[in-house]
């Protein structure tokens, strides 16, 4: 069994960027590797990490160059890979595994939801109510946006647990799904006028009480009601981790009118599941399967060329072998047979 089995055509993957010493052994990992696997979309987590000019405050640590990204582009259009990227355009504003504000609210804590001096929860959010907060943002995606010629641009909206919290946002008067909405659908007007389709998570669109899913999977602040009122082009990758009977996010999306990539993870027992629920309940929304891998893209590429180099004391060392097993029984069958355990009987 592989993607190749289901009635989709889309191949994805999501990675992190890489860092720009590695810009050399991605473009050759995409030319040996990715095309073998006949992947044609690419997602790459740029989060603030480039050489940005409108605003050089909000550079990350690791910043990609121009060149870096144009180079990447080539290589990927050369292969027949539509390269997307990916930047944490509302939540995530911390940088991962720290409570350090990341880019944007590193360069501007003005533009926090809450305090930055006050350890959240999860990750900080920007206030969805700051006008100034939002033209920069959109100077910040549009500057990534021309770098990699985009067709399409995700903005992230995943796992969101700030928002109407300021006295910003309750003087408006709008409960949360209104607010998320009306963030979202503003950017996707800018990125609609470059031209390019705009793609976002779906976590925060589902009902946690009504799914069953934990704050993660799903909203319990109430942003899901910005469903009815999202802009219709936004196309979704929705994603689920765990080994569940039913996925009904698909269902909720396809009857939204959403087109969507079906998001895997680590498991591929989680893989089969959610691919055959969908096949049976998506309709004509889905666009395709794109594994999701949440790990420096030089594990995925050092992988690839048997070349591991792991950071002690990370999660990630622990993950690398399930998250190889997952990919390989997507785009991989004859490897995921010859190297891999069969899949474990799972209860539907």
């Amino acid at each position: 069994m592989s993607v190749a089995k289901y009635p989709w055509n889309g191949r994805g993957l999501c990675l992190f960027a890489p860092l720009p010493d590695e810009v050399d052994i991605f473009c050759r990992y995409v030319e040996e590797e990715l095309t073998a696997d006949k992947i044609d979309t690419l997602v790459l987590i740029i989060r603030y990490n480039y050489e940005f000019q409108s605003h050089p405050e909000c550079r990350g640590e690791h910043p990609l160059s121009r060149a870096d990204v144009e180079k990447m582009v080539a290589t990927c259009r050369r292969c027949g890979i539509e390269l997307i990227p990916d930047m944490n355009l509302l939540g995530h504003q911390t940088v991962q595994d720290t409570h350090r504000p990341d880019g944007l609210l590193k360069g501007h804590p003005e533009f926090s939801e809450t305090p930055v001096d006050q350890e959240p929860e999860y990750c900080y959010s920007i206030c969805s109510t700051n006008d100034q907060a939002f033209e920069v943002v959109c100077d910040l995606m549009e500057e990534v946006m021309d770098a990699f010629d985009a067709h399409y641009m995700h903005v992230g909206m995943d796992e969101v647990f700030y928002i109407g919290d300021c006295d910003r946002c309750k003087a408006t008067g709008k409960d949360n799904g209104e607010l998320f909405a009306d963030w979202c659908n503003r950017l996707a007007a800018r990125i609609k006028a470059k031209g390019a389709i705009p793609m976002m998570w779906g976590d925060r669109l589902l009902n946690s009480s009504d799914f069953g899913y934990g704050p993660w999977d799903a909203s319990q602040n109430g942003t899901w009601t910005a469903l009815p009122l999202l802009d219709k082009d936004y196309i979704i990758t929705d994603w689920h981790y765990h080994n569940w009977p039913h996925f009904r996010s698909v269902e909720v999306f396809a009857e939204a009118g959403l087109k969507m990539w079906l998001c895997p993870f680590a498991s591929a027992e989680n893989a089969k599941l959610f691919l055959d629920y969908a096949a049976e309940h998506g309709g004509d929304n889905i666009l395709g399967v794109m594994e999701t891998t949440w790990v420096p893209a030089r594990y995925m590429m050092g992988c690839a060329a048997g070349r591991e180099r792991y950071d002690d004391g990370t999660w990630y060392k622990d993950s690398m072998p399930s998250i190889r097993r997952c990919y390989a029984w997507l785009f991989r069958p004859e490897e995921f047979e010859q190297n891999w355990a069969p899949l474990k009987k799972t209860e539907e």
